[in-house]
């Protein structure tokens, strides 16, 4: 099982829609995929009940769990899965703990701005945190890595991201771009890699495999 916790201090940097679209490209490799909403907004849960029937994210679970999970209850919620996606709250706490303490891989969104660069250094802390909870438990540091969201093409900022990713030591798995194609997919239940939004899919795939690997 691969458990990957979508994290970041600052709201609306996009976790959700990363995680339910790195869902949605696992599910239609044929990967029993499962979402676990810590958000108290439930965006992925909503997101999963705007889905109509016959969708061929049909079978893709969308779980809600916004308070801190203890870890046997945790094994419980994802006993079946081939790969978790825990799409965590917009703040640290205790909820983002559990969620790094569980997870193989951090997946930390970063848009071209100051106010997520500066947010990156909080959540490092928090899973420096974590880290101390797993060594505690026998568990090794978990992997840490980023995407860029919201990437404007050739954009200073954009450049100014991935500099951040590398001022921070962390692994630059992907970039993802402003498109409208993504929150249109989001309204009707679906994610880019259903409704032929050829652009956006390619790149959420090449994300999924970057994640694959960078977990292993």
């Amino acid at each position: 099982m691969l458990i990957v916790a979508v994290l970041q201090q600052k709201g609306g940097s996009g976790k959700t829609t990363i995680a339910i679209n790195l869902a949605a490209a696992a599910h239609l490799e044929g990967k029993r995929a499962l979402v676990v909403d810590m958000d108290r907004q439930a965006s992925a849960f909503d997101w999963s009940a705007a889905r109509q029937d016959g969708s061929s994210l049909d079978g893709l679970a969308v779980v809600k769990a916004d308070k801190a999970i203890a870890l046997p209850r945790f094994k419980e919620i994802v006993r079946g899965y081939d790969v978790v996606f825990l799409d965590g709250p917009p703040r640290l706490g205790e909820i983002t703990q559990s969620a790094a303490v569980a997870a193989d891989l951090a997946l930390m969104p970063i848009q071209p701005g100051p106010f997520d660069f500066w947010a990156v250094a909080e959540t490092l802390e928090s899973l420096d945190q974590a880290d101390r909870v797993r060594e505690q438990l026998g568990r090794a540091p978990v992997r840490r890595a980023f995407v860029v969201n919201r990437a404007t093409a050739r954009s200073k900022l954009a450049r100014e991201a991935e500099g951040a990713v590398s001022d921070a030591g962390g692994v630059l798995l992907g970039v993802l771009h402003q498109r409208l194609a993504y929150p249109e997919a989001a309204g009707r239940g679906e994610a880019v890699v259903t409704t032929g939004a050829m652009e956006a899919a390619l790149e959420t795939r090449r994300l999924w495999r970057s994640v694959v690997r960078g977990a292993a």
